[in-house]
């Protein structure tokens, strides 16, 4: 395939996962039709599937893409102190702006997908490390209480430890 036809069809991907992420935060997920995508970037259904198997593969890309940006802001936010209470109070910001910006629908429908079930699931197992190391921090600062046992803590929080 050549260079050419690789970048239209990215670009188009491209335009599919923003325009479906739009719809998704403003009407829920159930709502949307994979006619709604089509029709709010006028293409025929036929391109949309020729991009993406299904509204879940849509939806995946979305997920990606919306956890990436909320990674890095959250990265951003976390580089502008080392206390951990002021990060923590950082984070919990970030997650409200996040909210706002997004349908409670979104957030409700969206475990009822079983990719993004598994998604979170590898998104946590990746971010284990890092939590826990940054619990132990805020114990090495004197800011968490150090007779509490984080790995429980996380177990309820929904990651998963790998022993």
């Amino acid at each position: 395939m050549c260079t050419e036809k690789v970048n239209e069809r990215t670009e188009l991907r491209e335009r599919i996962i923003k325009a479906a992420m739009m719809l998704f935060k403003q009407h829920g997920i159930k709502q949307v039709r994979m006619d709604d995508v089509a029709s709010e970037l006028g293409i025929s259904k036929k391109t949309l599937y020729s991009a993406f198997a299904d509204k879940e593969a849509i939806l995946l890309e979305v997920v990606k893409l919306t956890s990436s940006a909320f990674c890095e802001g959250v990265k951003e936010a976390l580089s502008c102190s080392t206390n951990v209470l002021e990060q923590i109070f950082l984070l919990y910001k970030r997650v409200i702006e996040h909210s706002r910006e997004v349908s409670p629908l979104f957030f409700t429908e969206l475990m009822r997908y079983s990719e993004m079930e598994a998604y979170f699931d590898r998104m946590h197992a990746e971010h284990f490390g890092y939590v826990k190391r940054w619990l132990q921090q805020g114990v090495e600062q004197g800011l968490l209480r150090s007779d509490i046992d984080y790995d429980v803590f996380l177990q309820q929080d929904g990651f998963q430890i790998d022993k």
